[in-house]
This record gives structure tokens, C-alpha cells and sequence, in this order.
């Protein structure tokens, strides 16, 4: 169990790892530079060769990056993907490009970066007060997944936080109740999650994981609300991830925690060659900076546990 970002992230974590940026603008270039202070060993920046050499060098690192250029930012979207795809980084960020465009280039096909698998939205959450990193998924990319998504979902999102280091995640499933009810379908699948992982889907994760739901976000957060109910839960009060029905709970979920609870924050796409960091305009270049260098410890672990870089 992980309380901040900062026990996840040295300079050893990052040392020797290289992140790729489609339309590499300001934000995206300070993020690089306070990554590069900390450890991170290289870049590769796509996009105006002459914007980015200027942003580069007002940021003291045009030594230390590779520079591409492309015209316009949906060739730099197509280039910087083309690139991560033949090897060589840990993973790849969306820069001053409309994310339609990027993510195009991502999924393509025949020249993208997909494995063959569902791709999902991880975030991660430094929230003041608790004693522990949160997780949610998927509250940016799937909009509304059944049953067979969702597992998907949970087995990406446990092994990328495998590869930050766990060896046990607590998962709930998010719902309005605890009840299932017909008319409410993320209870029914909440529960039928629940019964795989107790019926053993999930044992071949590269760690172990517990799965409970449905749970409302009240008994998610605190045990003594989940004794005041009545509910017996393993997890409750020590969740890990939440595991959220559909993208607008995910979204409200964690921009509220973000605004009102004043958690920092990132997150990164999953499920492809390579951890994919799709930003937000409202992102700063520390949240910038978290997304990339959690994607690199997490493809630096694959490494070095000799599997594929295939979160």
C-alpha cells in the first residue's frame, strides 16, 4: 500500500526510460523537463521543430531531447505513434493535439498501438486525509461498458497497478446501493463481478485482488459506514481501486475528488503496447509529469520481470 506519489516515483525508477510526445507543446515540455531533473533518461518530442526547439531550450533540455518535426499536429499524432510502435520508450503522451486525432493514430489498425486488447482509462488519486493512493476506472475512455468490458477494465487496471508495485488490490464495484436490483444493471454486474472473482476468473492476474460489489461510495470510503448498514465487506474502508459503471461516474467521481477534496491527480490509458498519457486541457505539467512517470515505472517493471511492455 502506497500513501504518495513521491513513494512510487526516485531517480532510479525513472533512469534509463524515454516517453514519446505527439505535438510536444509548453505543458508537455515542462513536464518532460521536471521529469528529466528527476531521473527520466530521454525524449523524443514530435512535433514543430521550431516551436519545440524554442520551448526546449527556455527550458534548459534541447540538449538532452530528440526532436521530430511535423507540419501539422495530426501528422505529429501519426509520427510520434509510428514511433513508439517500432520500440524504444516507455510510453507515449498526447500533446497540443485535438485527442480524436491522437487516439485515432493510436488505434489504428494496422499502424496503432494496440495488443489485441480492450483499452481503459486508469487514474490515480493522492487524496489529503487517507492513507492510501486511489484508483479509478474507467472514467475517460469507455463509455458504457457490459459485463465483458468491465472485466476486461478490472484485469487491465490491477496489472498496471501491479506494476507500481502491488501485490494485493482491493477492487469494489460502484453502485447507488448495496442491493441488486434488475432496474439498476450496474448492481447486477457489480455482483456477477464479484462471483467471478470468488469463482477464481481472475487467479491468473499477476497478483491477487479482492472484489466486492455492488458498494455505494459510503461504504467504499469507511467501514463504519458499512457496519451502520449492516453490510459485511472485506474491503470496505481499504478499497484501492473503484471499479465505476459507466464514464460519467467515473468522470464525476474523481473531478469532484480532484476540485472539492483538492486531490492530485493523473492517469494514463491501458491495454495497449505502451501506457498511453491522454491529458486534459486543465492538466498542469505536475500532473503531466505523474502520468509519465508512473507509465514508466510501470513498463520499467515489465522489463525487468521479463514480460512484454503490454499494460
Amino acid at each position: 500500500m502506497y500513501k504518495k506519489f513521491m513513494e512510487l516515483i526516485d531517480n532510479k525508477s525513472l533512469s534509463g526510460s524515454r516517453v514519446c510526445v505527439a505535438a510536444a507543446d509548453s505543458g508537455s515540455v515542462g513536464a518532460i523537463s521536471i521529469a528529466m531533473r528527476r531521473g527520466l533518461g530521454g525524449a523524443v518530442l514530435v512535433g514543430d521543430k521550431s516551436a519545440i526547439t524554442d520551448e526546449a531550450e527556455r527550458f534548459g533540455i534541447l540538449d538532452k531531447v530528440e526532436i521530430i518535426h511535423a507540419p501539422t499536429p495530426q501528422l505529429a499524432a501519426l509520427a510520434a505513434v509510428e514511433y513508439a510502435r517500432r520500440g524504444g520508450v516507455d510510453a507515449l503522451m498526447k500533446g497540443l493535439v485535438n485527442t480524436q486525432d491522437f487516439l485515432r493514430a493510436v488505434l489504428d489498425r494496422e499502424h496503432g498501438l494496440r495488443a489485441g486488447r480492450l483499452l481503459s482509462h486508469l487514474t490515480v488519486m493522492e487524496i489529503p486525509g487517507e492513507e492510501r493512493l486511489s484508483f479509478c476506472s474507467d472514467g475517460g475512455f469507455i463509455v458504457l461498458p457490459d459485463l465483458r468490458q468491465k472485466k476486461e477494465i478490472l484485469r487491465n487496471a490491477v496489472e498496471a497497478i501491479h506494476g507500481l508495485g502491488y501485490d494485493h488490490v482491493n477492487v469494489a464495484c460502484v453502485a447507488a446501493n448495496e442491493r441488486v436490483d434488475e432496474k439498476m444493471p450496474a448492481t447486477v454486474d457489480a455482483a456477477a463481478l464479484a462471483e467471478a472473482s470468488r469463482a477464481g476468473e481472475f487467479d491468473d492476474l499477476p497478483c491477487a485482488c479482492t472484489v466486492e460489489g455492488p458498494m455505494a461510495i459510503d461504504v467504499i470510503a469507511s467501514q463504519a459506514a458499512a457496519v451502520r448498514k449492516g453490510i459485511k465487506s472485506e474491503i470496505s474502508g481499504k478499497v484501492d481501486m473503484a471499479l465505476v459503471p459507466n464514464i460519467e461516474c467515473g468522470n464525476i467521481l474523481c473531478k469532484t475528488l480532484v476540485h472539492y477534496a483538492h486531490a492530485e491527480h493523473t492517469g494514463f490509458v491501458v491495454g495497449a503496447r505502451i501506457p498511453i498519457i491522454v491529458v486534459s486541457r486543465s492538466d498542469t505539467s505536475e500532473n503531466k509529469f505523474l502520468g509519465m512517470a508512473l507509465s514508466c515505472v510501470i513498463s520499467g517493471n515489465c522489463r525487468r520481470n521479463g514480460k512484454n511492455i503490454n499494460v
